[in-house]
């Protein structure tokens, strides 16, 4: 699920990169430079200290970067008053279909933060940005992951439930290595950025709510691919690895995932043991799954597992639900599960769903180690 977007700020917010063009290339030209329009494409979007400290080598300017720095910066924040821009097309509907559903926005602009202001008293937008990052805050700029990864701190959102929207070559670059669900918006006002590595390429800033509504889609599919299986697979690694070392060793946790939770256990489960696994998918990402297999007088709900970035939302509502669905459908009145006593997280929420605790159980799975359970029950 979305739960926040972050937009870069000049040529998606307002078609602003003419203008900082025309700024930049005037302070060039003051200085001889030709070919300046040119020279200044490769760094749209980048930090202006990476602009001017190539600028200065190729044109051999006295002035420091700094100065320079400070020079285009002035020019850009007094100039914005009289220079016509507007709201970018469809950037209002994007603005407003967050406000109603909830969903935080942040910018993450390469510029600097008394011309990010200017911009949003200019567009009037404080009433929509709850956070905004600037290029001048971070240790690596574009094409690095550095400011998108500070917006979502400050929205307290992990990146996995971040949309970007970005209109640069290294915008989209920096969103896709932050984790985050990366819209390169094909703005031909932005000089010819190639915005092809982004999730996906829109033409209009208001294609993104039905992107949103997309992404936040919710399905169970039935584990029947070697593509599905391997999502299993993944998924199982990094949850094992994320949850259980608090609770097992490692080396139990690395002989479990490889015994139980691999790509030849999971195909030997569905093949030879009767298991059904399903996946639960968020949009197009596999977010958890649930493994089931039939015993004498009760469904088995042998594995339920999903991603920490969507714990806490009722997802996994949905796998107990399925779990439920299939036992009823094979004739059984009740569920039961196995879970480690010291896990006591999964053990409240078993209780409030309704499972009640039948046994301690000890099993010794090889290689020296122990499943210290309980097992618990549910009628249905």
């Amino acid at each position: 699920m979305i739960s926040a977007v972050i937009f870069d700020m000049d040529g998606v917010l307002l078609d602003s990169e003419p203008y900082h063009d025309m700024t930049t290339t005037s302070i060039l030209e003051s200085y001889g430079a030709k070919g300046a329009y040119e020279a200044i494409r490769p760094y749209v979007g980048r930090t202006s200290e990476d602009l001017w400290r190539a600028m200065k080598a190729k044109y051999d300017i006295p002035a420091s970067v700094e100065d320079l720095v400070e020079l285009q910066w002035k020019k850009n924040v007094t100039g914005l008053k009289d220079s016509g821009l507007v709201r970018s097309e469809g950037l209002t509907e994007v603005l407003n279909y967050c406000h109603e559903k909830g969903i935080k926005i942040a910018v993450a602009s390469s510029s600097r933060q008394d011309f990010v202001e200017a911009v949003f008293d200019h567009l009037n937008l404080w009433q929509y940005v709850e956070v905004f990052a600037n290029g001048f805050e971070v240790e690596h700029g574009k094409p690095m992951p550095d400011i998108f990864l500070l917006a979502a701190t400050r929205l307290d959102i992990d990146p996995e439930r971040c949309l970007v929207v970005e209109d640069s070559t290294a915008g989209v670059q920096a969103g896709r290595m932050a984790g985050m669900y990366t819209v390169g918006y094909d703005n031909p006002t932005s000089g010819g950025q190639n915005v092809s590595a982004a999730d996906v390429v829109v033409k209009k800033l208001s294609e993104i709510p039905e992107i949103i509504e997309k992404l936040s889609t919710v399905k169970i599919l039935p584990v029947n691919s070697p593509t599905r299986k391997m999502a299993v697979a993944s998924l199982a690694e990094i949850i094992w690895n994320e949850w259980f070392p608090s609770i097992i060793s490692q080396e139990q946790v690395n002989y479990m995932v490889q015994k139980y939770q691999s790509m030849p256990a999971i195909d030997e489960a569905i093949e030879k043991n009767g298991y059904e696994y399903y996946l639960l998918i968020l949009g197009d990402t596999p977010i958890g799954y649930i493994g089931l297999v039939a015993e004498e007088d009760a469904l088995l709900l042998s594995k339920l597992y999903l991603m920490k970035p969507f714990r806490g939302q009722r997802r996994s509502n949905i796998l107990f639900d399925k779990a439920e669905e299939v036992a009823k459908e094979k004739g059984f009145k009740k569920v039961r599960l196995f879970v480690n006593r010291h896990n006591y997280n999964s053990i409240r929420v078993y209780l409030r769903k309704g499972y009640r605790i039948i046994e301690e159980k000890k099993t010794d799975i090889g290689e020296g180690f122990v499943c210290d359970d309980f097992l618990m029950e549910k009628e249905i």
